[in-house]
C-alpha cells in the first residue's frame, strides 16, 4: 500500500472508484501470487534431492 507521502501516489475521489474492479484487481493479485508460490514448490521438489540420491 502507497503511503501519501510516496511521490507516485495519485489521490483517486471515491465516487471515482469502482469497489467491483478493485476487488477484481485484488484476487488476481492474490491468485497470481499463489500460483508462483504452488509454481516455486514444485520447481524445489524437482531441484532437490536426498542426499543419499546424491552420493550415488
Amino acid at each position: 500500500m502507497k503511503s501519501i507521502l510516496d511521490p507516485t501516489f495519485r489521490y483517486t475521489a471515491s465516487l471515482n472508484t469502482d469497489l467491483k474492479k478493485t476487488f477484481a484487481r485484488i484476487r488476481r493479485e492474490h491468485h497470481n501470487d499463489a500460483d508462483r508460490a504452488v509454481q516455486a514448490t514444485a520447481e524445489a521438489l524437482v531441484n532437490v534431492r536426498r542426499l543419499s540420491e546424491r552420493q550415488r
